[in-house]
């Protein structure tokens, strides 16, 4: 029987698709569980063998104010719950007081993470974000005094490099586990099909989860009319539920309205436009030239595999990278993007009819 590894992943839905190489790597040597939020339960079940998912929505969900002390009790109460399940380790890639808390109350043995210092905390120096740390230092170290002999974890790892790809975090956890992650496409299951076209289909998302990652619709229109977009490619939107499409009845719609219908829609495409979201990862995923435009994250950190150089960007804001909680009376970042950018990228592509 192999022993049990909890795997502490309770962010989005793209952060979930990153974790996939190491959770791949893991079930060699493991009973891998997942400590996910509920939302994000269907990115595991895409996986060839579905590991074990426990769903927990913690309450500072959605940034939700959910007071220090009704946080605290909350994570306890999660590991405690846990704990019957004797794992041999637990793991969490995040800077975050909380997960170690909730991995120390599980009382695995092993318990691998990244400490809340400066060098690990994404946007450290944000006002905000140093407020953030600063707390979570206090309740690591608060930790400390009260449990002499037992520290949060017991082993403690730190980034190299400041813009190191969060990648790069998964793979140190794996190193110090004897792990390696696995990388080899596609990282999820497919459908065996294509879109059926006499070019190349160009599928396009133009929507984005929050206001901070999301293009100006009007520009996704102008660009789509382009020749470089309309001479070259076939172009398929994909719709997510209740979305508003951004081109007109001359381009085909597919709309998605799960998970599995993304990943199809995004199988089936030569190369995939979009914003830095969740159709970007799982495209990355599968392996497909992937052009993702990014607004208020930092893609050192977060690009999709293996398409960093196809992230167009333009660092236009003081405050960036700000997280998604902009801090200007505009979005700079976003604005600052202009369709030959776009283009750009789109003319360096190099797909076969």
């Amino acid at each position: 029987m192999k022993p049990r590894l909890l795997v502490v992943e309770l962010h989005h839905l793209g952060d979930a698709v990153i974790s996939l190489p190491f959770v791949r790597g893991a079930m060699a040597q493991f009973e891998v569980h997942i400590l996910c939020r509920p939302t994000t339960r269907p990115v595991y079940e895409l996986l060839d063998e579905t590991p074990r998912i426990h769903e927990w929505e913690p309450p500072w969900a959605e940034d939700q104010r959910s007071g220090l002390w009704r946080t605290i009790d909350a994570v306890r109460n999660e590991g405690r719950a846990l704990r019957p399940l004797e794992f041999a380790a637990a793991v969490c890639v995040w800077a975050d007081a909380r997960a170690e808390i909730l991995m120390a109350e599980t009382r695995a043995p092993r318990r691998i993470g990244f400490p809340m210092t400066r060098g690990n905390y994404y946007a450290a120096d944000l006002p905000w974000r140093r407020t953030r740390r600063w707390l979570g230092r206090a309740l690591e170290a608060l930790w400390s005094a009260s449990h002499p002999g037992h520290p949060l974890l017991t082993q403690s790892l730190h980034r190299a490099l400041p813009r190191q790809p969060h990648l790069r975090c998964w793979e140190q956890v794996g190193e110090a586990m004897g792990i390696s992650c696995d990388y080899s496409v596609p990282w999820i299951k497919a459908p065996d099909e294509s879109l059926q076209s006499t070019r190349p289909v160009l599928a396009i998302h133009a929507h984005a989860r929050v206001p901070s990652k999301q293009w100006p619709i009007e520009r996704w229109r102008e660009l789509i009319a382009s020749p470089t977009v309309t001479d070259h490619f076939d172009v398929v939107e994909i719709l997510p539920p209740h979305a508003v499409a951004a081109t007109d009845n001359r381009v085909r719609k597919l709309h998605t309205p799960d998970l599995a219908s993304l990943v199809a829609a995004l199988h089936g495409s030569a190369a995939v436009l979009c914003h830095d979201s969740l159709p970007a990862h799982l495209a990355a995923a599968l392996d497909k030239p992937v052009i993702a435009i990014f607004g208020s994250g930092e893609p050192d950190w977060f690009a999709p595999w293996n398409n960093r150089d196809r992230v167009v960007q333009r660092r236009a804001c003081p405050l960036h990278p700000c997280i998604d909680r902009c801090g200007m009376d505009s979005y700079l970042c976003l604005d600052a993007v202009g369709i030959n950018d776009v283009l750009a990228q789109l003319q360096r592509l190099k797909i076969a009819s």
